[in-house]
């Protein structure tokens, strides 16, 4: 028994002496040698002679950093969401000819192809997307401040530039046109240099949504609505038409600064990077990794 023992013990210390100490670690999460290499081959196929290892390690290291923050915040962050993501990705991708490249970096390893490629896509996706844009305790104030505005407009609709002014905000005019997009509205008056030529029609989906928001007020009138886009809150006025065009009154205001407030999470992670040559050269050659907290 005790011969059992004594063997059992030597073989763990055996098999803990082999195994490869970690690069880098983020929060819970350990960065392998062998998951610097197969993310330097994935960034070289987005941006050639990029396959550098403090590249890669920056990649890695935005990616779990995000998903640690998606675990503070009480998101589900497990296997199954992975493979959910691998699915969806199968699915929709835009470009199968960089992902079957991507893939075949990975060949049979798909464990690997879910930790330093699925997780880093899946991490940054939905933090941004899911859970900043679309929180509205994240952007409770700049809701309010959309719902200041609109509450004083709707009552003096004729003095929607000042309100605008008084309140910090920006107030503009935009010549909305489903043929032309959108562009503002006094540069649209402008004449083009004989040597120029027009501008692509910019915004056209974003244009018919606007003219159905607005098609069916009188001049004057504020759509009693805040519209959200993606990125911020836009209140509309309807101030005339020109020809089959929309001259629209706007004020935007900007969803919360994404950068400042993930750092706000991000920062307080543990960063621990064992290689003291790759640490020097990530923190010489990617600013944004000064702010990071390194042990």
């Amino acid at each position: 028994m005790i011969r059992r023992i004594a063997g059992l013990i030597l073989l763990i210390a055996v098999l803990s002496g082999c195994r490869k100490p970690a690069v880098a670690q983020v929060g819970s999460v350990p960065i392998t040698e062998e998951d610097l290499t197969q993310r330097m081959k994935v960034s070289e196929i987005y941006y050639p002679k990029s396959g550098q290892r403090y590249v890669a390690l920056a990649q890695l290291i935005q990616g779990y950093l995000d998903e640690e923050v998606l675990k503070q915040l009480g998101y589900q962050v497990d296997e199954a969401t992975w493979e959910a993501e691998s699915k969806r990705i199968d699915e929709s991708t835009k470009a199968p000819d960089i992902l079957k490249k991507i893939k075949d970096v990975y060949g049979l390893d798909h464990k690997g192809y879910i930790k330093t490629f699925i997780r880093p896509v899946y991490s940054g996706r939905y933090l941004y997307n899911e859970v900043f844009l679309k929180s509205p305790e994240f952007q409770k104030e700049e809701r309010a401040k959309a719902e200041n505005f609109m509450r004083e407009v709707q009552a003096a609709p004729d003095q929607f530039t000042e309100i605008a002014e008084k309140m910090g905000l920006k107030p503009g005019q935009l010549l909305v046109s489903e043929k032309e997009g959108i562009q503002p509205y006094e540069e649209s008056k402008k004449k083009l240099e004989p040597a120029g030529r027009p501008m692509e029609p910019a915004g056209i989906e974003q244009a018919k949504f606007m003219i159905e928001k607005v098609k069916n007020l009188q001049p004057g009138q504020v759509h009693p609505e805040i519209i959200e886009w993606q990125e911020g809150y836009q209140v509309l006025r309807l101030v005339g038409k020109e020809g089959e065009a929309y001259v629209i009154g706007s004020v935007s205001i900007p969803k919360k600064d994404y950068g400042e407030w993930s750092w706000s999470y991000t920062s307080k992670i543990p960063v621990k990077i064992n290689d003291p040559a790759l640490k020097a050269e990530l923190l010489k050659e990617v600013g944004w990794t000064s702010k990071l907290k390194i042990e």
